[in-house]
């Protein structure tokens, strides 16, 4: 190898922050030896990774290669060292959940309750940081697997199916909507819609429901917590349409009714998805097998 470390961290913190001296400042050093660092490693591989724009470095396109496998390979070798201070120490394998876009969490109990490995072996936690930005949990190691409504088309990513679920119109149970089969999209035309992005995220309910239709709907407020989407619907201040399983307990205590979306409905499928490069990885293994066989037996 021609960079060390030391370089694949200069280059990761300007890929960031833009300037040798923000750079700097993130990782420790004084400019000068930021900008000794640099030339040592173009003169190291025989060619500019940056050029001027200004007061800021753009790299360039061989150089935006390096940054990029710079922000992927760090927080491998950071949690590579994590793991084995954990395992040096005897302590148990850490194994990070999280779900992407909803705060669903009222089927942890029973999984946990089911687990036939030891606890004091492999412990579970969950990653409230990646309800927004599931994949990018991913990718900084910060989550070992994610629960998603959505497909990963990231190649570093595995995404597998782990079960089948359905987009349903979420109103107050006093709603004049609940009288209603299921709804089709003129519906929504006079009612105050909330909803947790503008994306048109492939796959949801404006892409396959909403569009098709050419209806606008002019009363749409962005709450970007689903959480609170639920509240504001259990108080009458709106409807939305979202996943009937991330708000199974609501549902069922009353605090809101589900309503199908067209006569065939919207069927959508939740994924778990996990790094590539951990494949090999049995604890990780271990524990996506097993939130496979639960969801097999109690959610599907």
């Amino acid at each position: 190898m021609r960079l060390d470390i030391r370089h694949w961290q200069l280059l990761d913190a300007i890929g960031k922050y833009g300037s040798l001296g923000a750079a700097a400042d993130a990782i420790g050093v004084t400019q000068p030896a930021m900008s000794h660092r640099l030339a040592e490693a173009e003169r190291r591989l025989g060619s500019a990774i940056f050029e001027r724009d200004g007061r800021r470095l753009k790299p360039t396109p061989a150089g935006q290669a390096l940054i990029q496998t710079a922000s992927s390979i760090l927080p491998e070798l950071s949690r590579a060292e994590d793991e084995f201070e954990r395992t040096a120490a005897n302590a148990s394998h850490l194994i990070r959940i999280g779900i992407a876009e909803y705060s669903a969490y009222h089927w942890v109990p029973g999984f946990l309750k089911s687990l036939a490995f030891s606890r004091e072996k492999i412990q579970i936690d969950f990653v409230a940081a990646a309800t927004r930005e599931a994949e990018a949990t991913l990718i900084t190691g910060k989550t070992d697997i994610i629960i998603s409504p959505a497909r990963s088309e990231n190649p570093a990513l595995d995404c597998k199916p782990l079960m089948g679920d359905e987009l349903v119109l979420v109103t107050h149970p006093n709603h004049p909507l609940t009288a209603k089969p299921w709804i089709e999209a003129q519906d929504l035309v006079d009612v105050d819609y909330l909803t947790y992005s503008l994306d048109a995220l492939p796959g949801f309910e404006y892409e396959r429901f909403i569009r098709p239709s050419g209806i606008r709907l002019p009363h749409m407020q962005v709450v970007e917590m689903t959480d609170a989407i639920v509240e504001m619907i259990a108080v009458d201040l709106g409807v939305s349409i979202l996943s009937r399983w991330a708000l199974k307990r609501s549902i069922k205590q009353s605090l809101v009714a589900p309503v199908s979306v067209t006569k065939q409905g919207l069927p959508l499928t939740w994924f778990i998805i996990s790094r590539k490069t951990d494949r090999k990885n049995d604890v990780i293994k271990t524990a996506a097998d097993a939130l496979q066989q639960w969801f097999s037996l109690n959610e599907s």
